[in-house]
């Protein structure tokens, strides 16, 4: 991949982002959560929820997070699973 077009891939990436955060920002906890769980629905019904993944990906996120927030965000995946 070129750098050119690494630089495109990353702006792409920054306005998917930013795009997500205007959806999102305003939501309930509840409104959150629902969309949540319609997203993982679907990801397990087509194949391509991974579990596994996610927790990896925690997992590196860890020395990074807050104790309390590493540990809600393990407890929401396991109410995912």
């Amino acid at each position: 991949m070129k750098l050119s077009e690494m630089s495109f891939e990353n702006k792409n990436v920054e306005k998917q982002a930013q795009e997500s955060l205007e959806e999102l920002k305003n939501l309930s906890q509840d409104q959150l959560m629902e969309k949540l769980l319609h997203e993982v629905a679907k990801q397990k019904k087509n194949g391509s929820f991974n579990y596994d993944g996610l927790l990896h990906t925690i997992e590196g996120m860890k020395e990074y997070l807050p104790q309390t927030t590493y540990r809600n965000i393990l407890n929401l995946l396991e109410q995912i699973k």
